[in-house]
């Protein structure tokens, strides 16, 4: 039998600074963590067949999440500030980088000699849709629509995740061209 993977291996990081200088804050007191792929279908009802098939076209993810609001959380100021301000269009979007810490590889920078390990993560343009401030539970509910998903890897440097477009390969990981 494998390794179970807990909730601490899949962690969620939305960008608080801007798309130049990424400030990357873990949405840490979240107690929910709802990744759903929504795959969308089509139906074909081929004269051959007795009923129609689906094929899957695409997929629209979104990660629900409930925030605990604890005051002086920066995930918790930073999701009060989008409700405060109700932003819509692009002032709804965030970067989100989903790192998934249980894929680990090897990864030897260019000009060094020693490999480093990596994580593979999405980077992920998203929307923000808050969707209910819960005093009673205390909590912020909100969604986060994955618009478009770039593949890599994320390394961890001074306790913050960088992110670097790549594939994955036999546990090794290569940057994009």
């Amino acid at each position: 039998m494998g390794d179970l993977v807990k909730k601490t291996k899949i962690v969620p990081f939305l960008n608080t600074g801007t798309s130049s200088t990424p400030v990357w804050t873990q949405i840490k007191k979240s107690t929910s963590f709802d990744l759903n792929t929504n795959p969308q279908v089509k139906t074909f009802d081929f004269i051959s067949s007795e009923q129609p098939e689906e094929e899957i076209d695409s997929y629209q993810p979104n990660l629900a999440q409930a925030l605990t609001m604890f005051k002086g959380e920066p995930d918790y100021q930073h999701i009060f500030d989008m409700l405060y301000e109700l932003p819509t269009g692009e002032n709804a979007h965030r970067d989100v980088l989903i790192v998934f810490y249980q894929e680990t590889a090897e990864y030897t920078p260019e000009g060094k000699t020693e490999s480093e390990t990596v994580y593979k993560a999405w980077k992920i343009d998203s929307l923000v849709k808050i969707n209910q401030l819960e005093t009673t539970n205390e909590q912020i509910n909100f969604e986060l629509g994955f618009n478009n998903i770039k593949r890599g890897a994320a390394e961890i440097v001074s306790g913050s995740p960088s992110f670097t477009e790549g594939t994955f390969s036999n546990g090794t990981f290569t940057p994009a061209a």
